[in-house]
């Protein structure tokens, strides 16, 4: 197999504003001589791009905004391109190997923070309490992580789903 590209990351630490942005670009390539007559295909984690954006705002010692949003080429996969009824039973025939790609990955999120004073027990005990409310995916993006193709029905009537 071959895998190459390049990574970009930048990070910013100080003030009251701070992240980083990361970003991957890459290729993976596979070959066998037993599969797919020894074709090159691109392999299943194959992620031509690879993003994530994570933002902190402080805005006082006790209130932190962020935001993380990340992207992700899909993976690549082999699905059936016909189907054939041989002897009663259902058979499908499949496109090249790795030769579809998945809808790519993103989701935001966005939390807030709430860090309560810090308080002591004693000489050397301390300890400081955190507050966090997050939501996930905020806007409700469904990433499929695989297809399943079924058969349902008989012989006759069977269809092929997703």
């Amino acid at each position: 197999g071959q895998s190459y590209g390049a990574e970009f990351f930048f990070k910013k630490r100080v003030g009251k504003f701070n992240g980083w942005i990361g970003y991957t670009l890459s290729w993976t390539t596979r070959s066998f001589a037993g599969i797919d007559n020894g074709n090159t295909f691109y392999a299943r984690y194959d992620r031509r791009h690879d993003l994530s954006v994570v933002l902190i705002y402080n805005l006082n010692d006790h209130w932190t905004f962020g935001t993380v949003f990340v992207y992700g080429t899909g993976n690549a996969i082999t699905i059936p391109t016909q189907r054939y009824i041989i002897e009663g039973d259902i058979v499908f025939d499949y496109g090249p190997r790795n030769g579809y790609r998945m809808p790519p990955y993103h989701r935001a999120d966005v939390s807030v923070t709430y860090t309560c004073k810090r308080k002591t027990l004693g000489k050397k005990i301390s300890y400081q309490n955190n507050w966090n409310f997050s939501v996930y995916n905020i806007y409700n993006r469904h990433n499929p992580y695989f297809i399943f193709f079924d058969t349902e029905g008989s012989v006759e009537i069977g269809r092929a789903h997703v």
